[in-house]
């Protein structure tokens, strides 16, 4: 990656790395990305990521010291106080981190965690364990599903010519693929996600890790950095993004669909026909006692165009009948099902909406997963009897909220949404929504909030989730990144692509009926007018 401005940039011999907030980033040994970065993570009882402040920082001894504090913070209260201490020398970078709650807590994971670069695919890997038993492995070049590496002391691989051996202390730690949340990255963490979660923590309980990565350079041609036979090429984050490959099967160009919007009414734009034409894709949980008024809000923001009526539900029963009451309200484009809990389409809903498929005759239904590509990874055998659409959704900032993250992750969607297409095998792909932020979380350990309004007046879904509203929503970056984002999900197989929230904070456009217009194009070639 290049250094932002931001940036502060330290040499120390044959190293380099950047120091990006509370991170070491972009860390190379003699010219070579052997690192993408080294921070410390603090994940609270919902999974999600603590925000950083640095309070201080400091390069000491010719860039051979670095001490960086930090805060780290959940809606600007501190959770944990957190010293990294790094030294480096001719050929090795040493990390030692403390971490000290400062507020009680429930927490998921507390410590270091390491990227590894997704250039890395499918190269050897050795694992060593805290048994001093060994395990020789690859990273990944598929998605993986689930860790690639557990029960890790340390690991050993290769970048081009340079040999890397990482130790690592004060836990068990395990690797995971990032690329299923289009993380431009494999992790390398601790707690073992096997161990019990949340934990209670208390004011004054430490965390004490420590990394110490050594690097040789001149690696023999053919030796530790080889791919692994039968690999692929070329490496995954280095899929071109214009134009079909050589060889490549053309289809046409993917309906451009936009996700209902959820905000209150009153941020709803006067002009009702600044989006029309646009398929809305609309998520209601049946049993709740907004349906109608979700659904009724979606039809106004589709002007006359078909609804993508994707359900949330563990009841197949009442998933038939609101399908027959759907159908009897306007066009439909397609009608989906997934789990509350699972966030999956369990193969009772399969049969229910094959069902609902047979007696309707012209009803197109997709099964899936409403949430990441994670999810239809690590479940792909539950649709083994499905022979109809797939769907997953994307979003940049599961992890990482860094401007460098969401840019990072346009190249891995292509990666994600071909990974995709494989697992599909020849079953056409409705990929989305489309969101800078989550508009929901898949993996929160709190209890589900209860709806008792039957309007939305004061919006639903994604508007009572915290920090799903990205504050660049409407700015021509979020304009640029939808574009690039449609052209990477454009890969042979792709039927439909889902954007955000046809309008509000999440939105395209705005109350005043300002903002950002959709990327044009797809099979409806429908242009937008924007103010």
């Amino acid at each position: 990656m290049t250094a932002t401005s931001n940036d502060e940039i330290v040499s120390v011999g044959p190293w380099r790395l950047a120091l990006r907030g509370a991170e070491l980033a972009d860390v190379t040994f003699r010219g070579t990305l052997v690192l993408r970065a080294v921070r410390f993570v603090v994940r609270d009882h919902d999974w999600r990521t603590a925000d950083d402040t640095v309070l201080t920082r400091t390069v000491d001894g010719d860039d051979e010291r670095i001490r960086i504090e930090t805060s780290a913070r959940y809606d600007g209260v501190e959770v944990v106080r957190t010293v990294l201490e790094v030294t480096v020398d001719d050929d090795t970078l040493r990390v030692a981190a403390v971490g000290t709650v400062t507020r009680a807590f429930r927490r998921n994971r507390i410590g270091l965690v390491v990227l590894h670069p997704p250039t890395l695919a499918g190269q050897p890997l050795t694992v060593r364990h805290p048994s001093g038993g060994v395990t020789a492995t690859a990273f990944p070049f598929w998605i993986a599903p689930h860790q690639p590496a557990v029960d890790i002391a340390g690991l050993d691989w290769a970048a081009g010519p340079v040999a890397l051996s990482l130790d690592l202390t004060g836990d068990v730690f395990e690797t995971e693929d990032q690329r299923n949340w289009t993380d431009a990255s494999f992790k390398t963490y601790s707690t073992p996600l096997a161990e019990p979660f949340p934990v209670a923590s208390t004011p004054g309980t430490t965390v004490r890790q420590g990394l110490t990565l050594r690097a040789t350079a001149g690696g023999p041609a053919g030796g530790p950095g080889t791919r692994s036979p039968g690999a692929a090429s070329p490496a995954p984050d280095l899929a071109a993004l214009d134009g079909p490959a050589p060889g490549a099967v053309v289809t046409p160009p993917p309906t451009l669909q936009l996700l209902a919007g959820s905000a209150p009414v009153a941020a709803r734009p006067d002009d009702a026909d600044l989006l029309r034409g646009f398929p809305i894709l609309v998520e209601p949980t049946l049993g709740a006692p907004n349906v109608e008024a979700v659904l009724a809000s979606a039809r106004r923001d589709a002007g006359g165009a078909p609804l993508d009526v994707r359900f949330v539900t563990d009841d197949p029963v009442l998933l038939r009948a609101a399908i027959d009451a759907l159908l009897e309200g306007g066009p439909v484009a397609r009608v989906g099902a997934f789990d509350p809990v699972s966030h999956v389409t369990t193969p009772a809903l399969q049969r229910a909406l094959r069902e609902a498929a047979e007696a309707v005759g012209a009803l197109e239904v997709v099964a899936g997963t409403r949430a990441h590509f994670t999810e239809l990874n690590r479940s792909i055998a539950v649709f083994s009897g499905w022979d109809g659409l797939l769907t997953c959704s994307v979003t940049p900032q599961m992890h990482d909220r860094s401007p460098e993250q969401v840019t990072e992750s346009i190249r891995m969607q292509r990666w994600v949404v071909t990974s995709a297409s494989r697992l599909a095998a020849g079953r056409a792909l409705h990929v989305g929504p489309v969101t800078l932020r989550p508009r929901w979380n898949a993996v929160a350990t709190a209890p589900t909030r209860v709806v008792t309004d039957a309007t939305v007046e004061h919006g639903y879904g994604p508007e009572t989730v915290p920090d799903a509203t990205d504050p660049a929503q409407h700015t021509p970056a979020a304009t640029r990144w939808f574009a690039d984002a449609v052209r990477a999900l454009t890969v042979p197989g792709v039927a439909s692509i889902t954007l955000a929230e046809a309008w509000g904070p999440r939105g395209f456009v705005a109350a005043d009926g300002t903002g950002n217009a959709p990327p044009e194009g797809g099979r409806r070639g429908v242009p937008v007018r924007a103010r």
